[in-house]
């Protein structure tokens, strides 16, 4: 299906994996972990990494050790063409999830924040139709377009702390552990998904024109991305009171509220909003094309780039399922992040094990 003439390289990857995570800072996921962790959700992400990383790093070993897979390939590989399928189409259904509950996410940004008026469906649906059309174009599409745009969209990011940071009061970030210990270190492992986006990135793997080339770009990504979350969750820890902290639902959007440019700028926030709308898209193509994918592998579908409009199309429609944006948040995002955060875990471990049972691992 491709070739290795591809023109995607460490750059293509790493911008790839920080433009997917990178967005998380700016979307619901805060608020999120700051109702379970208040003004200490700031370490979740550690705890989060802490608890996941050993199996994605386990994962990327055995891509390595098996040459020229995808995570499907690797996955019949090792546990027989049926299980193996069945093991992908329960990642596929986690994955399609997330896409559907955050694209909702999304939307209801957009509606609150800047089309008030503008009924949901059609911010979701026009979401949807811009991530589809550049889904279309293909990977090395999007891999050059996430580089292209990597600079602009972080020089943006850059710029908001610098203008925001006069705000930060490093006092706010007391009591350090929030609203506990066990209950901050309980939320950051069940909320380990947050990183899933390395195993849906393994789809991938083998399109690149070096395995070495993509696994640098990603562990470089993830150590760029891990901090950049972590310092923005506490940026956001040290300028809202822990007692508001759990209670803003847009933290990134409200960030630029608290800054300006002097008085000729004004509506500096729709500035900001331009790179994340750029940004947002760039994930939701990346999204599109490997679930597409997923999907085609699991049923021998070759041409599978057809599929990508109609999951567009039913990422809205069960996107909309949720009432509203607290019940998709609080109800369905916080579930199906405690739901995978297991099954991701644990997917790895079961293709390891079953793989040295068997011998293979010695003789590749």
């Amino acid at each position: 299906m491709f070739k290795k003439e591809s023109r995607l390289g460490a750059r293509e990857a790493f911008a790839m994996i920080i433009l997917m995570l990178g967005v998380k800072i700016s979307n619901t996921t805060p608020s999120l972990f700051a109702q379970y962790g208040g003004n200490a959700f700031w370490m979740m992400p550690f705890i989060s990494i802490v608890v996941i990383l050993p199996s994605i790093l386990l994962l990327y070993y055995l891509l390595r050790k098996y040459k020229n897979k995808n995570l499907v390939e690797l996955s019949e590989q090792i546990m027989g063409k049926t299980v193996g399928k069945i093991l992908c189409f329960i990642l596929f259904l986690i994955f399609f999830s997330m896409m559907a509950v955050e694209g909702r996410s999304y939307t209801e940004q957009l509606k609150l924040l800047y089309f008030p008026e503008t009924p949901t469906p059609f911010i979701f649906f026009v979401f949807f139709l811009i991530a589809f059309y550049g889904a279309k174009r293909g990977l090395e599409t999007i891999g050059s377009t996430s580089w292209l745009f990597l600079f602009y969209i972080k020089a943006s990011v850059f710029l908001l702390v610098v203008l925001a940071f006069r705000e930060a009061i490093f006092m706010r970030i007391f009591p350090i552990f929030g609203k506990g210990l066990s209950l901050l270190l309980i939320e950051g492992a069940k909320k380990a998904s947050l990183f899933s986006d390395f195993f849906i990135l393994a789809m991938v793997y083998n399109v690149f024109d070096s395995s070495k080339k993509f696994t640098r770009g990603i562990l470089t990504g993830f150590v760029f991305i891990f901090f950049e979350m972590t310092f923005f969750f506490l940026l956001y820890c040290t300028i809202f009171d822990y007692n508001s902290i759990d209670k803003v639902a847009f933290p990134f959007h409200e960030l630029t509220q608290y800054v300006d440019i002097g008085a000729f700028f004004t509506n500096i926030e729709t500035f900001f909003m331009i790179f994340w709308l750029f940004a947002a898209y760039i994930k939701y193509m990346i999204y599109l094309y490997c679930i597409s994918w997923i999907f085609g592998a699991i049923f021998n579908i070759k041409e599978f780039e057809p599929l990508i409009l109609p999951f567009a199309f039913f990422g809205v429609v069960f996107g909309m399922i949720p009432e509203n944006a607290v019940m998709n948040e609080l109800v369905f995002k916080a579930r199906l992040m405690d739901i995978a955060t297991p099954i991701l875990i644990a997917f790895p471990v079961l293709l390891w094990i079953v793989a040295k049972l068997k011998g293979e691992l010695k003789r590749l």
